[in-house]
């Protein structure tokens, strides 16, 4: 056995194992990207899997760190993973129909599982590590776990890195309970022999940090889940979970289903190995005018990107010091937030010159110096989100290129042209 720090952890591992489970999360950094492309096997050809290796191909380009697939497309698709630059070959050994909900063509009446290959046939593929689900919550949990058990032991006897998913399951399963049933099934997941685990999101930082800390030090790396609204969404995800200590992510949809599949995965390794920040990333996006627009139909009227403005700029939770605003329709279901246009109706008022616009991101700029507080420039607003608060003209400077608006609207009725 050989013993080896990974991401603060120390785990034991045979030498095969070893040797596996370093082409998938690069030792030098103890971290991992993985795009997981076996969707097919437990959904079918939605999209970005229906020609998979057209869109591994464009993975491959981004340079991931491993990719997992189901065994058959593994055997149709080992020419990719072949070369010393090629990323390591992640089989998934289990099938289930639990994901197949009333969207789908055939849904599921019962949670069903069974195994699709063994270990020794993936070792023979050229597998690096395998996966299985662990559910924990349903029915047929007692037979669930004597499979996982089967795999721990196979993986054993081959040397196999075993990549366990532990996945809450079933009726018992409350959004109250949640984070505690994922926490059960790390837990459970390490006691059966994970080498690693492929971890649902708890939703915040602050809950996850509790699941990263029930991993006995076995890797965790965080499955993507559904489609984000947005590929910063992702990016943000990441830089969460690697903050309290997570190995790096398994991310699907949010990969394949991407327009540009491998530039989604050059910006997550910037985050993962690279280290860079969010903001890194998104700055070098911002392109004059960083204007932002409105879906007033997506607004759900909450007046969160009010309350992050006034917080950004002044500090205080307070909608009068926002420089946006929300206005409720006379019977209060509809709701349409406005901010500044770049109009600059407001720069050729302003009859003493305090106002300009910024080459960079396009923002109209003041100069307290120069400002009188006649609020002529307040007057002239089409959309009156510029205001006067005891002299002091406020208005929007786009946040440098980075609006918290954008940033904290849930629901993407506002988003940005020229930035991101």
């Amino acid at each position: 056995m050989y013993r080896r720090w990974f991401t603060g952890g120390l785990i034991e591992l045979s030498f095969g194992k070893l040797i596996r489970l370093s082409r998938i999360i690069d030792p030098s950094d103890g971290r991992s990207l993985v795009v997981a492309a076996d969707h097919g096997l437990m959904l079918g050809p939605i999209k970005g899997v229906v020609d998979l290796e057209a869109t591994l191909r464009k993975v491959i380009a981004g340079g991931p760190d491993a990719i997992l697939v189901s065994p058959g497309q593994a055997r149709r698709l080992s020419h990719l993973f072949a070369g010393r630059s090629a990323p390591a070959m992640l089989v998934r050994i289990d099938w289930t129909n639990a994901f197949r909900d009333k969207t789908y063509t055939l849904p599921a009446r019962s949670i069903q599982f069974n195994r699709v290959t063994t270990v020794e046939e993936a070792v023979k593929i050229g597998a690096s590590g395998v996966v299985t689900y662990l559910f924990l919550g349903f029915d047929g949990e007692e037979d669930h776990i004597a499979m996982v058990e089967e795999f721990s032991s196979e993986c054993k006897t081959w040397s196999m890195p075993l990549i366990i998913e532990p996945l809450p399951m079933g009726p018992r399963v409350t959004k109250a309970n949640y984070v505690d049933m994922v926490k059960r099934a790390v837990e459970k997941a390490v006691e059966l022999g994970a080498d690693a685990l492929k971890v649902p999101y708890t939703g915040d930082p602050y809950s996850f940090k509790e699941v990263i800390g029930v991993s006995s030090g076995v890797p965790v790396l965080v499955l993507g889940g559904y489609k984000a609204l947005s590929i910063r969404d992702s990016l943000e995800v990441i830089s969460e979970v690697l903050d309290v200590g997570a190995a790096g992510v398994v991310f699907g949809r949010n990969v394949v289903q991407d327009p540009n599949p491998d530039e989604a995965v050059r910006l997550m390794r910037r985050i993962i190995h690279g280290k860079e920040t969010v903001m890194d990333i998104l700055r070098e996006k911002i392109k004059p005018p960083v204007k932002i627009l409105i879906e007033a139909e997506k607004c759900s009227g909450c007046r969160v990107c009010e309350l992050a403005c006034s917080f950004f700029h002044e500090k205080v939770f307070d909608f009068s010091f926002a420089r946006l605003r929300v206005k409720y329709s006379e019977d209060g279901r509809t709701f349409t937030p406005y901010a500044c246009t770049l109009c600059y109706s407001c720069v050729n008022a302003c009859p003493n010159g305090a106002l300009r616009v910024n080459g960079k991101t396009g923002a109209v700029e003041v100069s307290q110096e120069l400002c009188q507080g006649c609020g002529i420039c307040v007057d002239s607003c089409p959309v009156k989100v510029l205001k006067l608060i005891n002299g002091r003209l406020l208005l929007c400077d786009l946040c440098d290129g980075l609006p918290e608006c954008v940033k904290w609207c849930s629901r993407n009725a506002l988003r940005v042209e020229g930035g991101w």
